[in-house]
């Protein structure tokens, strides 16, 4: 039996999915009260049975009801996690991320589950100027990193602490991952906007990779022995100006046409800021956010391709023009326009 957190989410849904494709019993968790029924829709438009897919209610924080959920299970795909660049959430991104991980590591080793697969971000590495961005890069704090760089850090760290224990990990560090799940949230929600009317376009540039391709690695890494290594996954780097007008061809909408220039990002975050304290509502635009999407961020490793190689496995990544497509058409299907 192998257990999933964050199950309902764009990547725990496709972990689950490739799984269950593989013919191995899943039991997904979830906090009470969350929704199962896109998950069932999500397997049932992919031909998967639901009869080998349990459910096991608990708080990450609930050590108690962590325990319960591991009885039986003899591997963790780790895909819970809150994803915020809003000032206003560091502290719940450090409960759900960082103290969240520290609980489930903490469980496993108590329950005698052995194995953790963890989808970290590339967010949890650092970035050096001019150089591109490895599994190596060391992370730095400063005052351009956002409480989600530093939270998922920080969770990694404790699935690290998990390994000095004795369990067995690896970590994935995607970059942005695309790919149909909840468009209500993370980077799924960027189909949402782009369907609703984007005018203008942030200047950078950054790695992209696709949702299921994540989920193939986290399956495919320990069948090959891949333990005890970080893998970054970036299949592709393009503009956000190429990203979302591909976005808006696909789901039939005009392509955005002004570049955010510098002088405006003040003005964005700031006239945000003023609207989230008329409505009550948190703003999407934040300062952290227009930073870094301001900026080019370039990957390169091959640790992924040739770990897998030495296991016999052969790696290619989804092309992300085909991601987007495929993406938009999932959204579509659920969002008629």
């Amino acid at each position: 039996m192998e257990l999933v957190t964050g199950a309902t989410g764009s990547v725990g849904m496709h972990v689950v999915a490739e799984l269950l494709r593989a013919g191995r019993p899943v039991r997904a968790l979830r906090r009470a009260g969350s929704d199962a029924g896109p998950l069932a829709s999500f397997l049932a438009r992919r031909g998967l049975p639901s009869s080998s897919l349990t459910w096991a209610e608990a708080d990450l924080l609930d050590g108690a009801a962590l325990e319960a959920a591991l009885q039986g299970c003899t591997r963790v795909y780790h895909c819970a996690a809150l994803v915020s660049f809003h000032a206003a959430d560091a502290r719940a991104l450090d409960r759900t991320n960082r103290a969240g991980t520290a609980a489930l590591v903490d469980a496993m080793l108590h329950v005698g589950v052995p194995e953790c697969v963890y989808i970290s971000s590339v967010a949890a590495l650092g970035r050096r100027e001019g150089e591109p961005t490895h599994e190596d890069t060391p992370f730095s704090d400063g005052p351009g990193v956002s409480a989600y760089a530093r939270s998922k850090y920080a969770a990694e760290l404790e699935v690290w602490r998990g390994g000095e224990e004795g369990l067995r990990v690896l970590s994935l560090l995607p970059t942005v991952v695309l790919g149909e799940g909840d468009f209500r949230r993370s980077s799924a929600e960027l189909f949402a906007t782009v369907d609703r009317g984007l005018a203008f376009y942030p200047r950078g540039a950054n790695g992209f990779v696709a949702a299921e391709d994540v989920a193939r690695a986290a399956c495919a890494l320990p069948e090959v022995g891949g333990w005890g290594e970080r893998y970054l996954m970036h299949a592709e780097t393009w503009a956000y100006r190429d990203v979302f007008a591909a976005m808006a061809e696909a789901l039939g909408r005009r392509a955005p046409r002004y570049a955010v220039q510098p002088w405006m990002t003040g003005l964005a975050w700031r006239a945000a800021r003023a609207m989230e304290a008329f409505s009550g509502r948190k703003a999407l635009i934040t300062r952290e956010a227009l930073a870094n999407t301001d900026r080019r961020h370039d990957y390169a490793s091959d640790r992924l391709a040739r770990r897998l190689a030495e296991g016999g496995v052969t790696w290619h990544y989804t092309p992300i023009a085909d991601t987007i497509r495929t993406t938009a058409a999932a959204y579509r299907a659920q969002f008629p326009g």
